[in-house]
């Protein structure tokens, strides 16, 4: 299901927090601040459990989903990702997608923990949209090819702070799964996407 592109867009963003930081910003802000802690719980894992990890998929994954699912609202994304369709599917679907929709990011993000966790990465100085929301920018430097940056777009939700889309290379994460999704929907309907991401999730080790 998931194209080149999407999966490309995947291991990019597992990147910010599988790899070294460095802040740019004086001081790091709220946001900041989540992204890079989450970065170097992610690290200290590496460090501990790298080789279990590597051989353990499933350990992987739970490690993952413990350390960087909290700070996405996935609801909400899936909301997004959706769009026009997410206001037909019944609450069982909406709540069934979200779940699936959440699975098949741990295991894109995981995977590609694997192969990238040496790159190193700088943040940039926030661009406040308003009090609730926030864009966190961030570059990877690469040690072979070019810089790749990446903003992810946070809003208040509560007390804190969570991550409602990422951009790689100006490109939106949840456009992207937008378009993917709305094929398969247009195909099989939403239940038929949803049986699809339960598949995938399965064979990769759901």
């Amino acid at each position: 299901m998931m194209s080149n592109t999407l999966m490309r867009m995947g291991a990019a963003l597992l990147l910010l927090v599988a790899t070294h930081t460095a802040v740019a910003a004086a001081k790091a802000t709220e946001p900041q601040e989540i992204v890079q802690q989450t970065t170097e719980q992610v690290l200290q894992a590496l460090r501990t459990e790298g080789e279990a990890l590597k051989k353990d998929r499933q350990r992987l994954y739970q490690r993952i989903n413990d350390l960087i699912l909290p700070h996405f609202d996935f609801r909400q994304m899936s909301k997004w990702v959706l769009g026009p369709h997410w206001r037909k599917a019944s609450d069982a679907e909406k709540s069934e997608f979200t779940r699936q929709f959440e699975s098949l990011l741990v295991r894109t993000y995981s995977d590609a923990l694997v192969e990238f966790r040496d790159e190193s990465v700088a943040f940039l100085p926030i661009r406040e949209r308003s009090d609730t929301e926030v864009a966190v920018r961030s570059t990877i430097n690469r040690s072979a090819g070019p810089a790749v940056p990446i903003t992810y777009q946070m809003h208040k939700v509560g007390d804190g702070w969570k991550i409602y889309d990422v951009a790689i290379e100006g490109v939106s994460l949840v456009i992207n799964y937008r378009s993917s999704f709305a094929q398969e929907i247009k195909r099989n309907g939403i239940d038929g996407l949803i049986r699809r991401l339960a598949k995938k999730n399965s064979a990769d080790g759901g």
